[in-house]
C-alpha cells in the first residue's frame, strides 16, 4: 500500500479550508463533509503510523470535539429524512411532531458546532499544518510509514477474528471495515470494486443503526398508546434493516475476512490496493 505523499497533503489542506470560516447554521451536505473529513484525517494518522507521536496526539486531541460535534448534527438530518422518507407513506401527525421534535435538536446541535468550531478551530488549524509538515518529512525518509501496511493489516487481523456478527456488534464492525476503508482510500491503486463492496456494507449497516437511534428518540417523544402504529412501523423498519445488514456484512466476511480462508483472505485484502 504505497501512500501518495500529495494526497496526503490534500486532505489536510481541505480541512484546514473546512475549518476556515465554517458557517455557524451550516448545511447538511458541509456538516456531512466535516465529519467524513475529520475521519478520514484520522484514520490517515493512524496509517502513517504517528498514533505515538506527540504532534499526532496533539492533532486528534483538537479534532476530536470537532469530529464529535458535527457527528450530532449529521445524526438529527439523518433522522429527519428517514421520518420524511417514512411519512411519503404513512402520513400522520405523530410524524409531524416527531421531526419538529428532530429539528429542534438539530437547531441545538448545530448551536454547539458552531460553539466547538469557535473555540477549537485556531488550534485544530495549527496543529493541521504542524502535521502535514511532519507527516511530509515522515513520509519521505520512513520507508515504514510510507506502505502505509501497519495499521490496515491490524484492523484487516481484529476483523479476521470476530465473533459472529449480531446486534450487539455490527455497529463496531461498521467502525472497522470503514476505518480499513479510508485507509486503503490513501493510494490511488486502491482497488475501486473492493473499496464499493465495504462502502455498501458500511451504508448498510450504518441505515439499520439510523433507525436504532430513531426508535429510541420515538419511544421518548411518542405514545405508545396513541402513536403506538407510528412506533412498530419505526420497530419494523429497523427490524428488515438489520437483517439486509447483517447479510450483506456477512457476505463481505466470508469473502474477504474469513478465518478458514487464512492466507488468501489477507492477501485478497491485499489486492484492494495493488
Amino acid at each position: 500500500m504505497k501512500l501518495q505523499i500529495d494526497s496526503v497533503e490534500k486532505l489536510f489542506e481541505k480541512l484546514r479550508k473546512q475549518l476556515n470560516g465554517f458557517p455557524s447554521n451550516p448545511r447538511p451536505e458541509e456538516v456531512h463533509s466535516l465529519r467524513t473529513q475529520s475521519r478520514r484525517l484520522e484514520a490517515t494518522v493512524a496509517a502513517v503510523v504517528v498514533d505515538g507521536e506527540k504532534k499526532s496526539r496533539s492533532l486528534i486531541k483538537a479534532l476530536t470535539p470537532v469530529r464529535k460535534a458535527a457527528g450530532k448534527v449529521r445524526d438529527m438530518d439523518v433522522l429527519i429524512g428517514a421520518v420524511l422518507e417514512l411519512s411519503e407513506h404513512h402520513g400522520c401527525e405523530a410524524l409531524v411532531r416527531l421531526v419538529q421534535h428532530l429539528a429542534k435538536m438539530r437547531v441545538k446541535s448545530a448551536r454547539k458546532l458552531r460553539d466547538v468550531v469557535g473555540a477549537h478551530e485556531r488550534e485544530a488549524r495549527k496543529r493541521l499544518k504542524q502535521s502535514a509538515k511532519f507527516i511530509r518529512k515522515k513520509l519521505e525518509s520512513d520507508s515504514e510509514a510510507m506502505s502505509g501496511e501497519a495499521a490496515p493489516q491490524i484492523l484487516m487481523t481484529d476483523l479476521s477474528h470476530w465473533p459472529e456478527l449480531d446486534a450487539g456488534n455490527l455497529h463496531l464492525f461498521r467502525i472497522r471495515i470503514k476505518e480499513l476503508r479510508y485507509m486503503l482510500q490513501l493510494t490511488p491503486e486502491a482497488d475501486e470494486k473492493r473499496l464499493g463492496a465495504l462502502g455498501e456494507v458500511k451504508d448498510a449497516i450504518g441505515e439499520w443503526h439510523d433507525w436504532v437511534e430513531l426508535l429510541k428518540i420515538a419511544q421518548k417523544v411518542l405514545d405508545p398508546r396513541s402513536d403506538g402504529e407510528v412506533l412498530q412501523r419505526i420497530e419494523g423498519t429497523g427490524s428488515e434493516k438489520l437483517q439486509r445488514a447483517l447479510a450483506a456484512a456477512n457476505q463481505l466476511r466470508e469473502r474477504y475476512f474469513s478465518e478458514t480462508s487464512g492466507r488468501k483472505s489477507g492477501k485478497r485484502i491485499l489486492q484492494m490496493v495493488s
